[in-house]
């Protein structure tokens, strides 16, 4: 379902989100799986961001997560949710401490423009900017290798997707199948009566 709304949504857009999920998933050297990364990528294009700032907010996501010995998903939702609803305490937890108005004051001093002048997105825009620049300040200096545990889960994540993309139209004319015949009926019925036993 997430990749038939990353074809639609670039048909309508002309931009891929499948172009800027698999870059999160490289920005994280794998550790990203498929389906935190595509939810990323359409809500952050849908906020404004490019796919460039969506994957700068990954590295500062795996940087902080090594860093500070987090879970990488927690700490990418974290920045990336902070960024877009506008939620320093989102951020908190990464030790990132970001005021909305100096955030605003300083970007738009940068465009020429006060913060009260701002448009709803220059504001996330200027949010986006704070995170990004306090982030890669911070934890810029963390590389810490992937664990081979970890490529392996993402590995056996691909193989599951894999198999899902083979075994989906399969499962699809099977389920209409059992659905349009009073089989199904029969069968909800039979679990519903079976299960207490």
């Amino acid at each position: 379902v997430l990749e038939e709304g990353q074809m639609a949504y670039a048909q309508t857009t002309g931009t891929s989100l499948k172009n800027i999920t698999l870059g999160l998933q490289a920005a994280t050297e794998g550790q990203l799986a498929f389906k935190d990364a595509a939810q990323a990528a359409a809500i952050g294009a849908a906020a404004g961001f490019s796919g460039a700032q969506l994957k700068r907010l990954a590295v500062v996501a795996k940087q902080a997560s090594n860093a500070l010995g987090r879970d990488l998903t927690d700490s990418f939702n974290r920045l990336t949710r902070g960024a877009i609803k506008a939620e320093p305490e989102l951020l908190d937890e990464l030790g990132i401490i970001i005021r909305l108005q100096k955030a605003s004051e300083d970007y738009g001093a940068t465009i020429g423009k006060t913060a009260e002048e701002l448009t709803t997105y220059e504001k996330s825009q200027a949010v986006l900017n704070a995170i990004l620049e306090q982030g890669e300040s911070k934890f810029g200096k963390f590389e810490v290798k992937v664990n081979q545990v970890t490529l392996a889960g993402k590995a056996f994540n691909d193989l599951m997707l894999d198999m899902q993309r083979t075994l989906a139209p399969f499962i699809e004319l099977l389920a209409k199948a059992i659905s349009q015949s009073g089989l199904f009926a029969a069968a909800i019925a039979g679990f519903a009566f079976a299960a207490p036993i």
